[in-house]
Order: C-alpha cells, then structure tokens, then sequence
C-alpha cells in the first residue's frame, strides 16, 4: 500500500491580487446580521478565484460540455481554501460540521457558497487536487496567497545566490496569471471526473521505483519526442501533420524498448492521469476562444477577453518543449522524479490533441483498461516499417542530437554525485540522526505517504524521499512520521529507513523526549515525539548508535 499525493508544487508561480473592496467582504449591513448569528462575516479566500471558477463552470457544467463529451461536472462540489483562514465549499450537498452559509455580495450563480473559518480541511499550501470532502469527491483549488506562498518557499530553496534570484524575478511571476488560474480549475475538475469513470486506472507512484530517471538514452529520447510533439501542433498541413507523428512515435518506440515495462506502465498511467487533464487546459482554450467573459473576471489583472487564446496555447506547447528537453526548474530537483513527471503531464496532453485530428471517438475508448495514448494513437496512425526507420534515422541525424547526448550525459554524473552527497548528508550530518530499523519483523506490510515530485533513486535498494511530510508505516507494527519535511532514505536491503532531525535538536532533547524508560530492554506500546518527528512501535528496542538514535521494531508487541 502506497499512499501518495496527486498535488503538486508548480515552478510557475500562481498569486493573486484582489479584485476590488467591494468584493472583499459583505456590506456593514450584511455582515452585522451574519455577526450576530455568530457565522463568518466575509470573504478571505480570493473573491476572484471564484469568479474564475464560474468562468469554467459556464464550459463544463452541462450535459453538451464541448471540451468533453459526456463530462458534465455540474454535480461536482469546489472546494476553494486559504491554509488556516477559511474554507469555501460550493455546491456540496453534504458539508461537513462547522459550514455555514454565506449570502454576501460574491456569487456562484445557480450554486449555493458555504463558509468556514479556520482551521481548514487542508493545511498545506498550493494543494490544487480532488479529494473526499463529507464522502463526496470534491474539486479543491488553493487561494492564490497560498500558491504564492509555496513557490515563494520553492524560491528560497533554490541554490543559485540571492542576487542572481532577484535579478531573475519578474514583476509577471508575482502576479496571478488569470487564465492559468482557469486552467487550474479545468484540469482538478476533469480528475473527479476520470475517478468516476475509471477508479482503478492510472499510475502506481511505487513504479517510479523501477524508473531510470538519468538514463542518457531515454532523456535525448524524451527531448526529441518533445520537438516532434511541437512540430505535429503547429504543423500547415495533413502531410507535415503526419511527418512529424510518426516520428515522434518512432523515437518513442526506440526509447521505451530500453525501459523495463514497468517504467512503460508508469508513463501509459500518468499520461492517462495527468496528461488528460492537461489537455483539458488546451481544449478549454480552444472553447472559450471568440466567447463572451463573464463581468467580474474582467477586473482581473492580465485578463485580455476570449477574443484571441492562442497565446495561452503556444504557452502550453512551450512548456512542453521545455520540460520534455528537461530546461525547465521543476522542485529544484533537475536529478529526481519531478522533471520525469512533470513532463509526462505535457506529452499526454499533445498527444491527445493529436488524436482529436486522427481519431475523433478517441474519447469513448481511452477508459477502458489496457488503452492507452500510444496505443491509440499506433493504432491511428498505422505506420510501416520503412516510415518508421526512415523517421528515427532522420531524428538520429539531427543537428542538435550530440548536443542532446552531451548534455544528458553530463546531467546523468552530475545526478549521481548529487544522489551519493544526498545519503552521505543523510547518514553522516551534522546534529541527530534517527533510524526506524524493520529488520526484525517477520512480514512488515510497509505503507509510505509521499510525494511523486520528491523522489531521488540512488539505486535498487535505496531511495530518498522529500519535498513533503513522509510517513512510513509498519502494518499494526507502528510508524514514524515527519513533522517537517526533510529528506528520508528508505533502504529495503537492510530494511530501514533514516533522517536527521531538525539542525537545532540536540541530544538532550532527543534524551529528554525518551525519558527513563525508554533505554535497555525491549518496550511495549512505545510513543516517541521529538521536535520534528513521531514514532509509535507496538515493540521496540531503543538504544544510541553514535549520533544515531535507533529504534529496532520487534515483533510481539501488543495487538488490539
């Protein structure tokens, strides 16, 4: 059992400004009465994230949704949140306790607004997802403030010196880009549609387990796909439409035929997943382009009308040149798993906008169980023998492919030095270091919280975890858990995993959080709080192993 984030932290930054007093709050009169019924008495999300929800809502909720036939997300709540200020629920039949309702100037039209102050369902900041809320699968989108504050922090994090981020930082990457906010709201809406229609489909996170994710062969592989995708998009004519398909699929068969099938899996999946929701963004730029906007997302900073969206489409092609050429900063992290997804989220995204030229039922196909975008689209395109060699020795004999080679050969050492520094930093740093050994459980059913973007493999038996809280569960046995996200190394050969905790805990504080009781011989029922971290073990031995703290988890414990 794997338990995993869909959320994501995006190198693009998402904030907002605010859309005018008006908006902000309900009128003295409004707010006097809601007072005294003891309910919230405005506004703190962004009054204009709903607005850019209506402005979807318009597209998708109906049973004639152009961008997906037979997707009709008119009975799908929103979730709109702002970490520990307030939750806003819209449409939900079902809210959970503490929701009350508003009726002030800001409105849904057709749709109810339920508000809740502090504390909120979600604490974490930028989490646009779909989650449960009181049973029901819910849209949530995070407030821009809170967008702003996660890449803020991603900022922070970046190595490069503070002068050279500042003179990078435009005014455009602290504001909120209107119709990226819109295709937000598109892209989380259409997951609770695919976990309706197809549950059980999509990626397995452990999979990236099994992912060469530095493999020279397979990042060239992915960059040439990647400018084959563009050329496809943007090609004049069916010929050059078709020239530049096969080739991409050419390159894509050469490349997949080193990978292990379950790395294959692992790309058929999260392009189902998330591929498709990114093409739902272009489409929704496609639909909307020549409509009408509503009145309260003109007052939007950057917001220019549907007159014209092309621009917001070439964005999206762009990015998909960068992220598959692996140019693009995703989580800091240029050797983990986030640029391998990131760009899988574009790849599946172009190749269903290919399908909509070659396939026009392709929709009503893409749910059953062993489909996938490739083999829909091999299927489509049925090349021969003779299209595809010539296409892969044409891409071979590009220009620009030793470049390709050199420069994914010098990431592929660079991301191994980093990945052997990274376990070093782990076992040998400075302050004090806990390690939660599993070695003496008969059969540990091992169950992990994580995120696919914070995912460093240094080889078959050793993996880092970061970018979130981790939390590694034991079955019935016990677990540890992060109270701040620092990287874990989980070693399945000798079946443990480590961290450090925080730089300021001293031995005297680990000592202290142990107690007397806790050193020697076996514990029942142990419980460990330590600043930064949780460790709960049916049976443990605690002993110091230099700077280590280590808890050995023993079998016999008692069993509810």
């Amino acid at each position: 059992m794997i338990l995993t984030h869909r959320a994501l932290i995006l190198p693009l930054v998402f904030s907002s400004l605010l859309v005018g007093a008006s908006l902000l709050s309900a009128s003295p009169a409004c707010a006097q009465a809601t007072a005294e019924k003891g309910q919230p008495t405005g506004l703190r999300v962004d009054p204009l994230l709903l607005a850019e929800a209506n402005e979807v809502w318009r597209v998708i909720a109906s049973p004639n949704n152009p961008i997906w036939p037979g997707w009709d997300a008119a009975g799908t709540p929103l979730l709109l949140y702002l970490p520990g200020q307030q939750d806003i629920l819209i449409n939900h039949p079902r809210p959970p306790d503490g929701f009350v309702p508003y009726d002030g100037p800001v409105q849904f039209p057709g749709w109810h607004i339920l508000l809740k102050n502090g504390p909120t369902l979600i604490e974490l900041d930028g989490q646009n997802t779909s989650k449960e809320v009181g049973g029901i699968q819910t849209l949530v989108v995070a407030d821009s403030l809170s967008s702003l504050r996660a890449n803020v922090s991603s900022l922070l994090q970046d190595q490069r010196p503070a002068a050279d981020k500042v003179q990078s930082l435009d005014l455009w990457d602290l504001a909120t880009d209107p119709y990226g906010q819109l295709a937000v709201v598109t892209h989380e809406a259409f997951h609770v549609f695919q976990d309706q229609k197809a549950p059980d489909k999509g990626a397995e996170d452990m999979l990236l387990l099994y992912y060469p994710v530095l493999s020279v062969q397979n990042n060239v592989g992915f960059a040439q796909e990647g400018a084959a995708l563009k050329e496809a998009l943007h090609a004049a004519d069916p010929a050059a439409f078709r020239r530049a398909a096969v080739r991409w699929l050419a390159v894509r068969r050469d490349r997949r035929a080193s990978l292990p099938p379950k790395a294959v899996q692992y790309e058929d999946g999260v392009e189902f997943t998330e591929g498709l929701a990114k093409y739902t963004e272009y489409r929704l730029f496609q639909v909307l382009e020549g409509r009408q906007p509503g009145s309260a997302i003109e007052w939007a900073q950057g917001f220019a009308g549907y007159a014209n969206l092309a621009p917001q489409r070439q964005g999206l092609t762009e990015r998909m040149v960068q992220n598959m050429a692996g140019t693009i900063n995703v989580n800091n992290d240029p050797y983990g798993t986030a640029p391998l997804r990131m760009r899988l989220y574009y790849s599946g995204m172009a190749e269903g906008v290919m399908l909509d030229q070659l396939s026009p039922n392709w929709k009503s196909r893409i749910f059953a169980p062993e489909v996938s975008l490739t083999s829909l689209l091999e299927e489509a395109l049925k090349p021969t023998k003779a299209e595809v060699d010539q296409a892969l020795q044409e891409a071979k004999a590009d220009a620009g492919y030793a470049s390709l080679v050199q420069s994914k050969t010098k990431l592929a050492q660079e991301g191994h030095a980093r990945a052997e520094a990274l376990v070093k930093e782990i076992e040998a740093g400075p302050g004090v270091g806990l390690v939660v050994d599993y070695s003496q459980l008969s059969s540990p059913k091992v169950g992990m919280g994580f995120t696919p973007f914070g995912i460093t493999l240094i080889d078959g038996e050793r993996t880092v975890f970061s970018q979130t809280l981790v939390r590694v569960i034991f079955g019935k046995e016990g677990e540890v858990a992060e109270k701040v996200a620092v990287p874990l190394l989980r070693d399945t050969g000798r079946r443990l995993v480590r961290f450090r905790l925080l730089p300021s805990t001293t031995r005297a504080d680990v000592e202290k959080a142990l107690g007397s009781s806790h050193t020697g011989g076996p514990v029942n029922d142990l419980v460990l709080d330590f600043p930064g971290a949780t460790v709960k073990a049916a049976k443990a031995q605690v002993s110091w192993k230099g700077d280590d703290l280590v808890v050995v988890m023993l079998n016999g414990g008692k069993q509810e």
